[in-house]
């Protein structure tokens, strides 16, 4: 019986190729699922501040949405 070995290298490329591809897309998937969160996070936060106001004396930012203006 004759030992075939042609391409086996190939395969076994094509094997750690494909493995590393299926790592880096779930990988990708994650930081994606990571900063679409985050980013949509900062979206509300920044929205229910600027829009309803934090404080009522020393603003940094005067004449909020809800009717304060920073005047005293």
């Amino acid at each position: 019986m004759k030992n075939k070995s042609t391409g086996q290298a190939a395969v076994e490329y094509l094997f750690v190729l494909v493995f590393m591809v299926l790592i880096a897309s779930k990988i990708s998937a994650r930081f994606n699922t990571f900063f679409r969160d985050s980013i949509g996070n900062l979206g509300h936060v920044l929205s229910q501040n600027l829009s309803v106001g934090v404080c009522k004396s020393n603003c940094f930012f005067a004449g909020y949405g809800n009717g304060y203006t920073g005047a005293p």
